[in-house]
């Protein structure tokens, strides 16, 4: 509690005193009757603070939970949908894409696996990767919110 909450608090029960003078029943002296007010008041101010910051724990907890949860389905679907979007390609554009961006195949090691020339691997990765981001473009969003999630 701050110097100003605590002025605020001496105020108010002050003002609560002299508000209610007439019907008021003081058995101690009103100094006393005071310092026992103020007390009690700061006590209250302190125990609603902590109730607040309790709620506002449990609702950050929470919120955190869901957002993961949500984070989780979305890349679970991300996924689903990279992966399905790979499948559809042609044979030969998903072989060398999945070897060159998976397995970290140089362009050279491709072609010798596949006995094919390193031009003819460079448009093969070349067209998969141009269907892939047309076939995925509508999840640009997603991939966004995946990303900045994991980089929060």
């Amino acid at each position: 509690m701050d110097y100003e909450e605590s002025k605020e608090i001496a105020g108010d029960a002050i003002l609560w005193l002299w508000e209610h003078r007439e019907t008021l029943q003081v058995k101690t002296s009103l100094g006393r009757y005071l310092l026992k007010s103020v007390y009690h008041r700061s006590l209250n101010c302190i125990k609603q603070r902590q109730l607040k910051n309790h709620a506002d724990t449990m609702f950050y907890e929470e919120m955190e939970k869901l957002i993961h949860d949500v984070e989780a389905y979305q890349f679970q679907e991300l996924s689903k949908r990279v992966k399905e979007a790979i499948e559809a390609l042609l044979a030969s554009y998903r072989e060398a894409f999945v070897m060159h961006r998976f397995t970290k195949k140089s362009y050279k090691e491709i072609a010798e696996d596949s006995g094919v020339s390193i031009k003819t691997i460079a448009y093969r990765i070349q067209q998969a990767t141009k269907l892939l981001r047309k076939d995925l473009a509508d999840l640009l969003t997603t991939i966004i919110v995946c990303i900045m999630s994991i980089v929060r």
